[in-house]
């Protein structure tokens, strides 16, 4: 049986609000007209939708919307207090740059495929996950857009992103981690955060979310169960999953003597920046550098900050740890086998692990 108007029927959203969707009715050409409302209970979606009767029909949406003013407008109506406020903040961030484009100048009907490929190849600075985020962003305002009769066709269907050819990834060969991580023990400045990194491969969006707490010195055990996210903000590790990685007795004797006197901060709400902590990794390079040169030595050439996850995971396999092991102390996506290790007894398996392949022999 088809719905009568304004009958209406509720879903409960991923993120624990409501959603209730009513009809308003037909057009002249027979195209049902729906309007959603949200909430956090059903009974404040009904409510919203009885004032909405008792205001009366809203102002028909002009068709001289430029894309620009449409995804502003789009993103209050149909994702504001539907999706966290990290992912609402990643797409105000998605959209500044639609703004800042010629391609937000345009009214909806005038987008063409090859102005939303042009606006991508401007873009090919960025990554492919970037990209990905950004079609996402576009294609949805325009289906939405269709959906309230502001344009006929969806130009991001047939809009082509550039194909990046996926860089090699970066690791320090052997020699140079060993001779990084000799200096970092000497470096008052920033040595207590590369040696943690290159000891445990953890990401340095999670180095610079960690606190003293996070270190179990008596089990030799540091807990990432933060992050800093795009937005600046503390959120869940990748993957919204908590990790334990162990460190071998040596490594623990290291960082619990000098964690406090470091200058890095470390504690509680107080984390540097993404640009500060690229400045003072690339720091203690230059001091490393100098260092070597003076001693009649080759400079080491600075690699990411990731580059030091990948040695991590390089040298944990050329010392002979399974792939399994290696990505559960990563922090990967669970696979059937890594599953193996992330049951209860997986700090003790990946303990005797880490003390067992001996990354800096």
């Amino acid at each position: 049986m088809p719905r009568k108007k304004g009958e209406g029927s509720y879903q409960k959203l991923p993120n624990g609000t409501f959603e209730f969707s009513v009809e308003l009715g037909r057009d002249i050409y027979g195209k049902r007209q729906r309007k959603r409302f949200y909430g956090q209970t059903e009974a404040e979606c009904r409510k919203k939708y009885k004032q909405f009767l008792k205001d009366g029909e809203p102002e028909t949406v002009s068709q001289n919307l430029t894309l620009s003013v449409w995804v502003e407008k789009w993103l209050v109506t149909y994702k504001k207090g539907s999706v966290s406020e990290g992912t609402y903040s990643d797409y105000e961030s998605l959209a500044a740059h639609v703004k800042s484009h010629k391609l937000g100048g345009l009214k909806l009907p005038q987008v063409k495929p090859i102005n939303v490929t042009d606006f991508f190849a401007d873009k090919k600075e960025y990554s492919y996950s970037f990209l990905k985020r950004m079609r996402f962003l576009i294609n949805a305002a325009f289906e939405d857009a269709i959906d309230n009769e502001l344009c006929d066709k969806n130009p991001v269907r047939r809009a082509v992103i550039p194909k990046k050819q996926q860089p090699p990834k970066e690791a320090f060969t052997e020699e140079e981690t060993k001779t990084i991580v000799e200096f970092a023990k000497t470096d008052h400045l920033f040595g207590v955060a590369i040696y943690i990194m290159f000891n445990t491969g953890i990401r340095s969006q999670e180095m610079r979310a960690l606190r003293l707490v996070s270190f179990d010195f008596a089990n030799g055990i540091i807990t990432i169960d933060r992050a800093v996210k795009r937005n600046g903000e503390l959120g869940l590790p990748k993957n919204n999953k908590t990790r334990f990685i162990p460190i071998k007795p040596e490594a623990v004797d290291f960082i619990r003597d000098n964690l406090r006197c470091g200058r890095y901060i470390i504690g509680d709400m107080d984390y540097v920046s993404k640009e500060g902590f690229r400045s003072r990794y690339n720091c203690f390079f230059d001091r490393l550098n100098k260092h070597l040169l003076r001693k009649g030595k080759e400079p080491i050439v600075v690699k990411s900050p990731h580059a030091t996850r990948h040695t991590y995971a390089t040298l944990l396999q050329k010392r002979g740890m399974p792939i399994a092991m290696v990505s559960a102390l990563l922090g990967h996506e669970s696979t059937d086998v890594t599953d193996k290790y992330t049951h209860v007894n997986d700090v003790n398996i990946l303990t005797h692990a880490v003390r067992q392949y001996d990354l800096f022999e």
